[in-house]
C-alpha cells in the first residue's frame, strides 16, 4: 500500500488507512471510531472490519441529535 485509503462503514467514510511501514495505521475522521485511531492492523480489511466491530457495539449508533434521540440534549444557538 502506497497511498492512504478511506475506510468505510454501512457506506460512510469513518477513517483512512495510512501506510506505516508493512501495516496500515487507523487514522479516524469520525468521532464515532475515534478510540481505534492510531492502532496498527496487518491489511485494510483487517482495519474495516475492526471499524464494523466497534461501530456494531455502539448502542447509539444511527440516532440523530434530535429531541427523540437525546432528550436531555440542550442546544444554544
Amino acid at each position: 500500500m502506497s497511498k492512504p485509503i478511506v475506510i468505510e462503514v454501512a457506506g460512510k467514510a469513518v477513517a483512512v488507512a495510512a501506510p506505516a511501514g508493512d501495516q496500515v495505521r487507523f487514522v479516524a475522521v469520525k468521532y464515532d471510531v475515534w478510540d481505534l485511531d492510531g492502532e496498527l492492523y496487518s491489511s485494510v480489511d483487517e482495519a474495516e472490519r475492526a471499524a464494523a466491530r466497534h461501530l456494531a457495539g455502539r448502542s447509539d449508533v444511527g440516532q440523530s441529535f434530535d429531541r427523540g434521540g437525546y432528550p436531555n440534549l440542550a442546544v444554544a444557538v
